[in-house]
This record gives structure tokens, C-alpha cells and sequence, in this order.
């Protein structure tokens, strides 16, 4: 009876067995060091970022490239671009900036990482606030019908930037329907029966809008500028011309 007893006594150890085996082999492997692979770190440098125009005016834009050093594969890295005033939209490396309304200096940063190595770098750029040509201001386009115009001579002496741009600010006064805006400029036709306004509005709406005059004043003369509506049920103070001018252009306006 006593070698059945030996027999059942290694009978019940011997599932223990395989579990040995693994944990032996376990212990082997981290010993082994071939099979530990160590994480390699890249190099990663920002050398420059240069902007294709140092000095904007409000509402300018530029664009700004990045020049960079990497070991590593580029696909890996991840580009964030930040600006302290304005905007920048970029996800690679290059970003394109627009400036806001506040003039000064601000500063643009990139901050490149593949995850493990970080590098940021800023440069600064200066905005300015343009000089304009006031065509007119507070005044509310009269007569009847379903015509309304304001026209203006413009007289130019001096290009500031290129393009000059027609800046508008409109009031719907006491206007109980919307109306529909033209922009013209020497004949030429800018804006096409624009919808603005509102039907029966709970307060009065302001409007703004501005038009890129490329091709069109190029430089120093007299040039014809005109807004029309077209609107239904005119009244004397519907609609106020709050504000008008030229933005990177001297000069005089007067109204026709």
C-alpha cells in the first residue's frame, strides 16, 4: 500500500509542473539582454521661423514657415501654432496669421514635439493700424421708391498699400424690412443686391462689410464710388451710411 501512497503524492503535484516550466523560461527572457529593445530618442531642432511680411496692418495677413532639424521620421512630429493677438491656422509647418485690431507687437509660437523631444520658438510681428480716406459718415440715404443712392467723387493722391480696400458700416435705423445693397466702383459692379437687415427687427442692426478694390485703383486719380439699396416702403431715416472710407489710400471724397 505504501508505493500507491508515493503515487498519489506525485499525482497531485505533477499539474504544477507546466506552471514551473513557464516561470523559468519568464526568469531566461529577462535575463536576455537582446530581446530588451531600447526606446531611441531623435534629435529635434527649430533653427528659424520667417514671415513673408514683418509689418501688417489690422486685419493683414502673412504667412510664416518654420525651418527645423529632425533625426527621425517628420510624419511623427506634431506642429501647434499659437499667436498672442490674432489668429494663426497652421498643422504643419507653416502657418498663415491674421492680424487682429489691435496694433502693436505680437508674437507667433510654434511648438514642435514627436512626443518625446519638445522645441518652441517665437518671433514677433507688428501691426499697425492703416491709414484710410474717409468717404463719409452719418448720413442716411434719402428719397423714394425702391432706389436709394449715395454717390461720392473720390479723389486719391497716394497709394499706402496695396490692395485698397472699401470698408462700409451700415445702420438699419428705422427701417422695418430689409433692404438689398450694391457697390460700385468706377462702373464696376463689387457687390451684387447683397441681403441685409431684417424684417421687423426688436433693435436696430448694424452691418459691416469691406470690398477688395484690386484691379480697380491702382493708384493716384479720381474715381466714382457708389452704394446703392433697393429696398420697398422707404421712410426718411431707415437706413444710416455710419461709416465709409478707404483703407490704404490719402486723399478727398465728396458726395455727388
Amino acid at each position: 500500500m505504501r508505493p500507491l501512497k508515493h503515487f498519489k503524492s506525485f499525482k497531485s503535484w505533477i499539474w504544477l509542473l507546466p506552471i514551473c516550466i513557464s516561470v523559468l523560461i519568464l526568469i531566461g527572457c529577462s535575463n536576455d539582454e537582446t530581446l530588451i529593445q531600447p526606446m531611441q530618442q531623435h534629435t529635434l531642432e527649430i533653427s528659424e521661423l520667417n514671415l513673408t511680411n514683418q509689418t501688417l496692418s489690422t486685419g493683414g495677413t502673412t504667412t510664416v514657415t518654420a525651418t527645423f532639424d529632425y533625426s527621425g521620421d517628420e510624419a511623427d512630429l506634431i506642429f501647434t501654432w499659437e499667436a498672442s493677438s490674432g489668429q494663426i491656422v497652421g498643422n504643419a509647418s507653416s502657418g498663415t496669421y491674421i492680424a487682429s485690431d489691435a496694433a502693436g507687437m505680437h508674437t507667433i509660437t510654434l511648438t514642435l514635439t514627436d512626443g518625446f523631444e519638445v522645441e518652441e520658438r517665437s518671433i514677433t510681428v507688428e501691426v499697425v493700424a492703416p491709414q484710410s480716406l474717409s468717404i463719409d459718415s452719418d448720413t442716411y440715404w434719402a428719397g423714394q421708391g425702391e432706389t436709394l443712392v449715395l454717390k461720392y467723387q473720390v479723389s486719391i493722391t497716394q497709394i499706402l498699400r496695396q490692395p485698397v480696400t472699401l470698408r462700409y458700416t451700415i445702420l438699419q435705423d428705422e427701417a422695418k424690412t430689409g433692404a438689398f445693397l450694391s457697390v460700385e466702383v468706377n462702373g464696376t459692379l463689387l457687390v451684387e443686391e447683397e441681403a441685409i437687415g431684417e424684417v421687423q427687427p426688436v433693435e436696430r442692426i448694424v452691418i459691416a462689410g469691406e470690398v477688395d478694390l484690386s484691379g480697380i485703383i491702382t493708384g493716384p486719380g479720381t474715381y466714382e464710388v457708389t452704394l446703392t439699396l433697393a429696398i420697398v416702403n422707404a421712410i426718411e431715416r431707415g437706413w444710416l451710411l455710419q461709416n465709409a472710407e478707404l483703407i490704404g489710400a490719402e486723399g478727398s471724397a465728396v458726395r455727388l
